[in-house]
């Protein structure tokens, strides 16, 4: 993800090349959808839906783009704020979506817990955290960010973003009864 090669592309598609946009999007489409699997619970046809929207609006903006950092962070600002926008618009009440997602994902991680561990149990499991928690180690751990970088994208403190680590960690590691979580 170089910054520099950031730079010569968003230029180039400042200037009209499109292959330099198919390129961008090439570079961090998968990233992206990834993130918006998780966040949307693991649906995938909502995740494709909301990154081809954000997508969009990279797009549709890019003259306004200034490089003040890295465009990664840049983009995933706008990931961050689209996820949230789709379900704030929805309006669930944090409750209703929480006893949901609970019920929800309780059954699916006793099945996966009689058959084997697997990437389902454990997407259940964050899909049991509430969105903040779920949001700043999806960013983390799947996204390899550094909590610095997860503290700008999420508009917090890097304190803020750390505790919601560690007690997403500690949530996940009660749900999965596994010790290796917090020393990840």
């Amino acid at each position: 993800m170089s910054t520099i090669e950031d730079y010569i592309l968003i230029r180039k598609i400042k200037a009209g090349d499109t292959e330099a946009w198919e390129k961008l999007v090439n570079k961090y489409y998968s990233q992206i959808f990834s993130y918006c699997v998780r966040r949307c619970l693991g649906d995938r046809v909502l995740a494709a839906d909301l990154t081809q929207d954000i997508f969009l609006r990279i797009i549709e903006n890019i003259e306004k783009y200034q490089f003040s950092g890295k465009f990664f962070n840049y983009l995933f600002t706008i990931t961050v704020n689209v996820c949230n926008n789709y379900y704030n618009k929805l309006k669930f009440a944090q409750s209703e979506l929480d006893e949901k997602v609970l019920s929800l994902g309780s059954e699916t991680i006793m099945t996966n817990l009689l058959l084997q561990e697997s990437v389902n149990q454990i997407q259940a499991a964050l899909n049991t955290l509430p969105d903040i928690q779920r949001e700043a180690i999806i960013l983390k751990y799947y996204h390899d960010l550094k909590v610095k970088d997860i503290a700008k994208i999420t508009g917090t403190s890097v304190s803020t973003s750390q505790s919601r680590i560690h007690q997403g960690l500690k949530k996940l590691s009660k749900l999965l009864d596994r010790e290796e979580f917090m020393n990840g």
